[in-house]
């Protein structure tokens, strides 16, 4: 069975002792692939993880840091889709939100002015969605984030399509009554403070 990890031992420290030369070169391409170090320190920590729960995969027909590379690099694909993917379900929610509360659409934004108004309502939002009660909140995601029909998030839900119904316009009234109360929330206390 040691025939088929030649290089990286059985052991712990054997994958260890295996590794260590290649470290440097593995640490220079994560850092190449991130541009930041504290990702970059993810990123090989992450790496070495794998390769070390893989060990057993690896053959020893390429070059040890390649095949550490080559982890590394699949990691950090990894890791930007799945970023792509919560920014695109962010940027789904402000746009929803944005619309079904009457503020400003992004493709709207016609200043820099109105960019830093509209990136301080997306916090604004997600605090707003995280206030919902769990039950408005998930119809509200399912029916406005995620474009699911009434009749898909029932049967999910195991709830009548009219409960969903009430629930999404509950929802929806909740948020924006969150959204008001919260976005001129911070504006009072600068008032107070300024007299």
């Amino acid at each position: 069975m040691t025939e088929s990890r030649p290089h990286l031992g059985e052991s712990r420290a054997e994958f260890e002792a295996a590794v260590r030369p290649v470290l440097p070169r593995l640490y220079r391409f994560c850092t190449s692939l991130c541009g930041v170090r504290d990702q970059a320190d993810d990123l090989f920590q992450n790496a070495l993880l794998k390769a070390y729960l893989r060990a057993a995969t690896f053959e020893g027909r390429s070059d040890l840091g390649v095949w550490l590379c080559g982890i590394a690099r699949h990691e950090y694909l990894e890791a930007y889709r799945t970023e792509a993917r919560r920014r695109g379900l962010l940027d789904r929610l402000v746009e929803v939100c944005t619309e079904a509360l009457g503020i400003l659409p992004r493709d709207e934004v016609s200043s820099p002015e109105a960019a830093a108004i509209l990136s301080q309502d997306t916090g604004v939002l997600l605090a707003c969605l995280q206030e919902l009660p769990e039950e408005f909140r998930t119809v509200v995601v399912l029916c406005d984030i995620e474009e699911v029909g009434y009749d898909n998030v029932a049967e999910l839900l195991g709830i009548p399509k009219g409960t969903v119904k009430s629930r999404h316009a509950r929802g929806r009234a909740r948020l924006r009554d969150a959204y008001e109360r919260l976005a001129i929330q911070p504006a009072v206390p600068a008032r107070e403070g300024s007299t």
